[in-house]
């Protein structure tokens, strides 16, 4: 993993289109050399960097950081907060005598890391909560709060894990449809404040105040579900945000128009539904006023894709160049976009 990052990081991986885009920035009147740019990474406060950096692609920041050792050396936190390594990568250097956890120079400025490849062995049997352990004997990786994890099928062996309180991000994915997930796989993590999960079958669970008390957003990509379960049953009194996502007919089911009739979140403040599937067309009508009537601490309503109400058609304002419609409805600001819809 270190060659690739290193690959990245030198000449060849830098696009033609990115340099040209740098050599402007360093031309203009703003930034007359590099020793600007040092000082005013060396002075400018944390929080600002990264709305900046932001804006700007992954291979920008890495192409930046190439052009002196000192701007590195200051990029380093901001290049090396999101990392990638394989499990046959991680397991060759896991509890080497220098205590590197992953095989990079600087793990302590790792926040989150992606494991790319699965392996049913390694899911079972991978000590999951030394990843988060405070223990800088065990984990190198002080920083890291996030992990992004492909898993073979279900989610069960997460519930094996002993518990640790360092972890506040979670992004699981099967690799097989139909797995199963549960609220109770992941009762080890209580500090767990976002969840995403992609292409899961969620099992019923009863609500549990004690299991994860903190979790507030909650993203379910091309996730099913039966009855009796309700999306409620995640902490219908915690829950802030949720975003829906699908490319599948399960956006049509009975499961799913249940939960647009009749939500039962308390304290959901931003609802975001996409359908990516161009051939279902999703019709939303008493819907809206149902939803924003049913929670009244909503603030934001998010529709894209393949969606239509006839309300939304008649919007007071748009935004032709974003295809995004807007428009308040008892103080809820709901947004339409067609843009997936429109594509092709």
């Amino acid at each position: 993993m270190a060659s690739s990052i290193r690959k990245r990081c030198s000449s060849s991986a830098i696009s033609e289109e990115s340099s040209t885009r740098l050599l402007k920035y360093f031309k203009s009147d703003k930034l007359k050399d590099c020793k600007n740019l040092e000082l005013f990474l060396s002075n400018a406060p944390h929080e600002l960097i990264i709305q900046i950096l932001a804006h700007l692609s992954r291979n920008d920041i890495i192409c930046l950081a190439s052009t002196s050792k000192s701007i590195r050396k200051a990029l380093l936190p901001y290049i090396f907060d999101q990392v990638k390594c394989a499990w046959h990568d991680m397991l060759a250097s896991w509890k080497q005598p220098d205590g590197t956890s992953v095989p990079i120079q600087n793990p302590e400025l790792i926040e989150k890391l992606r494991i790319t490849s699965v392996c049913s062995k390694n899911e079972w049997t991978f000590p999951f909560h030394e990843l988060f352990s405070a223990d800088k004997s065990i984990n190198k990786m002080k920083n890291l709060r996030s992990l992004e994890l492909p898993t073979s099928g279900s989610t069960n062996f997460l519930k094996y894990c002993q518990r640790t309180t360092n972890l506040n991000s979670l992004d699981l994915h099967a690799i097989k449809g139909e797995s199963i997930f549960s609220l109770e796989h992941v009762k080890s993590f209580p500090s767990l404040t976002r969840l995403k999960l992609t292409n899961y079958h969620i099992d019923d669970f009863d609500e549990d105040p004690n299991i994860c008390p903190h979790l507030q957003m909650l993203q379910l990509e091309n996730c099913t579900w039966c009855y009796p379960f309700n999306l409620e049953n995640f902490g219908k009194n915690k829950i802030t945000t949720l975003n829906l996502t699908y490319s599948t007919a399960f956006i049509m089911s009975e499961r799913f128009r249940s939960f647009l009739t009749s939500p039962g979140f308390t304290k959901l403040e931003e609802l975001t539904i996409v359908n990516s599937e161009r051939n279902l067309k999703l019709t939303i009508s008493l819907q809206i006023m149902n939803l924003i009537n049913a929670m009244p601490s909503l603030k934001v309503v998010k529709l894209a894709g393949n969606i239509y109400n006839e309300t939304l058609n008649n919007f007071t304002a748009f935004d032709l160049d974003n295809c995004i419609n807007y428009v308040a409805l008892n103080d809820v600001k709901v947004f339409y976009s067609s843009f997936l819809r429109d594509l092709g």
